[in-house]
């Protein structure tokens, strides 16, 4: 039955509040507060301590080859070359590693705040798991960072060449300046035409993490059928998280400039006479014990206020048979 319920002999579309999605990540944590603070620790460890370790060495190498590098460069210095070759092998590296971390410690937080709205038997363990379940997951995600990045590029492009075709036809005519203005007003709203029809591609592919998770599988195309006619519905929720996630933004940037006000002046005065990576940890390793942990709680936060909406509409969307099941 898909989207729909039977009631009697009419179907009717399944609907959900926009407004009760979008705040019922904060509900999670009012709920759940000890198993965000967990989840944290899981970004902490699994995300911006492997980040930092992959970026720090290749951080003296690059500032050496800066260093390095003549007032004139030579394109024939066969060292200097070499050099360069060198830390973009380096940069290769570390950003394949930072793919992985950015994907995995992520999608098990995810997948253990879906398992609070949809398996909220499965408690253990802070509702923390990792298995099958969480690959297919982050098998989704990595299709749809890579799906989105070409789309982001490929919704651009007739943007551009529809400016581009204006500019040549006002030219053609005489009028060079006017066909500069003619390009620029398509070309913009030919962007903006292709970033709204990405934007709407999302919104009917929003189901495919929680579909997958519910479903154990990898699940992707199938949310474009349980979104059908919630469109708007989609795009309102996503704006109350984001106004939410905005007054957040206002109140911690406020805090942090505070910090950074307090902590900066002294910083100016001993971080200038650091040669190496090392030297500058070493005085700085009391700011980053206490800045990486509440950074690890706000990223969780904020994932979690993001992400627990999605399993809360699945909730609501989810076909009939599989409403029986959880219940």
């Amino acid at each position: 039955m898909g989207e729909y319920q039977v009631l009697g002999v009419f179907r009717v579309a399944k609907r959900f509040s926009a407004a009760s999605a979008a705040v019922s990540g904060w509900a999670l944590i009012g709920r759940r507060p000890l198993s965000v603070v967990v989840w944290s620790a899981v970004i902490l460890l699994g995300l911006f301590l492997p980040a930092l370790l992959l970026f720090l060495p290749i951080i003296d190498p690059f500032v050496e080859m800066v260093r390095a590098m003549p007032q004139t460069p030579n394109a024939q210095d066969p060292e200097m070359t070499a050099r360069i070759m060198a830390m973009q092998g380096q940069l290769s590296l570390m950003n394949i590693g930072m793919m992985a971390v950015q994907v995995v410690a992520p999608t098990i937080v995810t997948a253990a705040a879906f398992r609070v709205v949809l398996r909220p038997q499965e408690q253990r363990g802070f509702f923390l798991r990792v298995g099958a379940t969480e690959g297919w997951m982050m098998l989704v995600t990595l299709v749809l960072t890579f799906g989105g990045n070409i789309a982001i590029f490929a919704a651009m492009v007739p943007g551009a060449l529809l400016g581009l075709i204006g500019f040549v036809v006002m030219a053609i005519g005489g009028d060079t300046e006017a066909g500069a203005v003619v390009g620029v007003v398509v070309g913009v709203i030919g962007v903006i035409v292709g970033e709204l029809a990405l934007l709407w591609a999302f919104l009917r592919l929003s189901m495919a993490l929680p579909m997958t998770f519910a479903e154990r599988r990898f699940m992707l195309f199938e949310s474009w059928a349980l979104t059908k006619g919630q469109s708007l519905r989609l795009l309102g929720m996503l704006l109350l998280v984001g106004l939410t996630l905005l007054v957040v933004q206002i109140v911690v940037g406020g805090v942090v400039i505070a910090a950074a006000a307090l902590v900066a002046p002294g910083l100016a005065k001993t971080l200038p006479a650091a040669r190496s990576v090392a030297e500058v940890l070493r005085l700085i390793w009391p700011v980053l014990a206490v800045a990486l942990p509440l950074a690890a709680i706000l990223q969780a936060v904020v994932q979690v206020v993001c992400v627990t909406p999605l399993a809360s509409v699945y909730r609501s969307l989810k076909p009939a048979d599989e409403a029986q099941e959880a219940a």
